[in-house]
């Protein structure tokens, strides 16, 4: 048995004018169809609500039942009502995005609080994880929205997911590495040493198919896994300032490392290092209001990023391209 709220509505009133007509005119309806409203509510339950008499309209132990659970069930549909227009307008709500610790710093970061400083409401959290550690939880109903290098996961049919601009990726090290004062580096040169960082994924691990002191490639998940693996960003800049471990990042991310003294670039680079991450989530799932504005504010970050980052060879330079810097020589304090 199901009960139209809106002829609770019409009974709550009756109840409240004791006139069919009082109660017509409040509800903007005609007596006529006030009274088909109870007399349909009547049928439905079976029972009678009212009692007519010259005093007025009285409701009947059914009918003040009726009232007592009819208001309760009109404040809820309000209340339900007022949060999803809430939800809908970013108001209420949570948003989960899982993150690898490079994306997290490049872009999600500054996507999420432009998101926050647009709706205080909204109840966020960035996870950051390895991406297939996101991947899981992305499908898994525990992040709504992942941003990572898929890899080849990125042919899963559960998942909508759409690239991001690539950035292009340098090494670094500490001012008096081995490699800091070498011109023309090769790429022997560089995977000699130990590498520090997540997870390599894609064509980066493609070209990284071997085992040795940077790291070894995995053939079961295609992934190149540094020798010293964190999922750390802070933990990797400390790192390789601290020992031999060589750091690949986009420049940006070491821009202060830099300005300090605390690393260099090294004069290595390969074209096919850059970065490619995706933004994804469940395609069998509507995505919220609250991701879809992540996103849009992540498309605008990362064009903002894409149109900051030059390569040399334009002849412009600017905070995220910068040629090799190479170390000075040691000075005794």
């Amino acid at each position: 048995m199901t009960v139209d709220l809106r002829l609770v509505e019409h009974a709550i009133a009756l109840a409240h004018y004791r006139s069919y007509a009082r109660a017509a005119k409040a509800l903007h309806v005609s007596q006529p169809t006030l009274s088909r409203s109870i007399a349909g509510l009547e049928d439905s339950l079976g029972v009678l609500l009212f009692d007519r008499g010259r005093g007025g309209v009285e409701p009947t132990p059914f009918g003040r039942l009726l009232l007592e659970r009819g208001a309760v069930l009109l404040a809820d549909e309000a209340a339900m009502r007022r949060e999803i227009q809430q939800l809908a307008g970013l108001e209420a709500g949570e948003l989960v995005v899982g993150a690898g610790p490079f994306s997290a710093e490049i872009s999600v970061g500054r996507a999420m609080t432009r998101l926050l400083a647009k709706h205080p409401q909204l109840r966020a959290r960035i996870a950051c994880f390895d991406p297939e550690q996101i991947f899981r939880d992305v499908l898994a109903g525990r992040c709504d929205v992942g941003v990572a290098d898929l890899g080849s996961a990125s042919r899963d049919s559960q998942l909508h997911h759409e690239p991001l601009p690539t950035h292009p990726i340098r090494v670094f090290a500490r001012p008096d590495h081995p490699l800091a004062r070498r011109a023309g580096l090769r790429l022997a040169d560089v995977l000699a040493f130990a590498l520090v960082g997540s997870c390599v994924r894609g064509a980066i691990a493609n070209r990284l198919r071997m085992e040795g002191p940077a790291g070894r490639f995995d053939p079961d998940t295609g992934d190149f896994l540094p020798a010293v693996r964190v999922d750390s960003l802070d933990l990797a800049r400390r790192i390789a300032a601290s020992t031999d471990a060589i750091l690949p990042a986009v420049p940006g991310l070491v821009a202060k490392d830099l300005c300090d003294g605390r690393l260099v670039q090294l004069d290595f680079h390969e074209p096919w290092m850059q970065t490619s991450y995706e933004v994804f989530w469940r395609s069998d799932r509507t995505p919220s209001p609250a991701v879809r504005a992540f996103v849009e504010e992540l498309r605008a970050v990362e064009s903002e990023i894409s149109a900051d980052s030059v390569e040399p060879d334009s002849g412009v330079s600017s905070p995220i391209s910068r040629r090799p810097r190479l170390a000075r020589p040691p000075t005794n304090a």
